[in-house]
């Protein structure tokens, strides 16, 4: 998308953030927030623009999550709305999604790891705390071990911008109650900002950590089902959280689109070689989960025009946002397996 568009985005029509995106043009991809960790915790509603801020966070749970946040042991933290289904009176769920790293510190995994707790109340901030250095294992009669395959994190938070809640919602709602009818193992939470409501309606898909936005009903069943061209979502897609920077969130993206849902269980390793600003050249090594095929795809990334979209929605000023293009994209396949290989994350 070129500059040149700019006029086709008349504001006083739109101040809803994620329409302006969307009639613009605006490219979800490469918006995704990396993270090695995500951690969530059930927060009672009401909920403040800041959810750490709501009246029923729990006192004293955002030092604990401030400390994690500061070790590394958590990249990213939200509010989980309490389900009727989900939830225990008198307790508080904690999900912690982590990727799993080799003894040289590289993640080495193609998806994340599960852990579940289900806290008392007073048994929260403790635990929170513990998370960073501390003895966990105290809390081990607390742990969930149910065998859940899925979480999706829907973001609902209107208190933070308006479109999540009106239409993040809807989608929420429908996977909610129809999805988890059809599909076992399948979670669906409202959870607190994620980033990019300009995206909205925006998820994050778990254990995959996968980021999606403008989201349309006919395109959940895909998504849900992992089913049918991968390309037919492409437009949907952010970002995996996997992976550092947008360059090669978009590079993975055109990959993803090529390879189809197998690509899910590759685990990958990105770098980026060369990159200023408007240029980038990422290469991303890729094994099969049973080590049938490895190799590396080539690809650059290069600055292409850009839009004018809203950051948020309200009487915030349009924001000049630059879009990119992927090109000569190319697959290095190795000739033969090698299992020493399968240590790239």
């Amino acid at each position: 998308m070129t500059s040149d568009h700019h006029q086709e985005v008349p504001i006083s029509e739109y101040r809803r953030c994620s329409l302006v995106s969307q009639e613009a043009g605006d490219d979800p991809g490469g918006s995704g927030t990396p993270f090695s960790a995500y951690l969530g915790v059930e927060v009672p509603p009401p909920w403040s623009e800041d959810v750490t801020e709501s009246r029923n966070f729990p006192e004293g749970l955002s030092e604990s999550v401030e400390k994690a946040f500061d070790t590394g042991v958590v990249g990213k933290f939200t509010g989980l709305m309490p389900d009727s289904e989900y939830s225990r009176k008198g307790h508080k769920r904690a999900l912690l999604y982590q990727r799993s790293k080799n003894p040289g510190g590289v993640a080495n995994a193609a998806a994340y790891e599960r852990h579940e707790w289900l806290l008392p109340d007073e048994q929260l901030v403790p635990f929170a705390h513990s998370l960073s250095g501390g003895d966990l294992s105290r809390f081990e009669r607390y742990r969930e071990n149910a065998p859940i395959v899925r979480d999706i994190l829907v973001c609902t938070h209107g208190g933070r911008d308006a479109c999540c809640g009106k239409f993040g919602y809807p989608i929420y709602e429908t996977l909610r109650y129809k999805y988890t009818a059809e599909y076992s193992g399948l979670r669906v939470w409202r959870t607190s900002h994620i980033g990019g409501h300009r995206f909205a309606p925006t998820l994050i898909d778990l254990p995959n950590g996968h980021y999606w936005g403008h989201l349309e009903p006919e395109s959940l069943e895909n998504l849900i089902s992992n089913n049918g061209p991968v390309s037919d979502l492409r437009r949907f897609y952010r970002g995996w959280a996997g992976l550092e920077s947008p360059f090669e969130q978009l590079v993975e993206r055109e990959i993803f689109a090529k390879e189809g849902w197998e690509w899910i269980s590759y685990v990958k390793r990105s770098r980026v070689l060369k990159s200023s600003e408007d240029h980038a050249r990422v290469h991303i090594d890729y094994t099969a989960p049973d080590g049938s095929a490895f190799g590396t795809y080539e690809a650059t990334v290069e600055a292409e025009g850009s839009v004018l979209t809203l950051g948020s929605c309200g009487t915030d000023p349009l924001q000049d946002v630059k879009h990119y293009r992927v090109t000569g994209l190319k697959n290095f396949p190795a000739k033969e397996a090698h299992v020493h290989h399968t240590d790239a994350g």
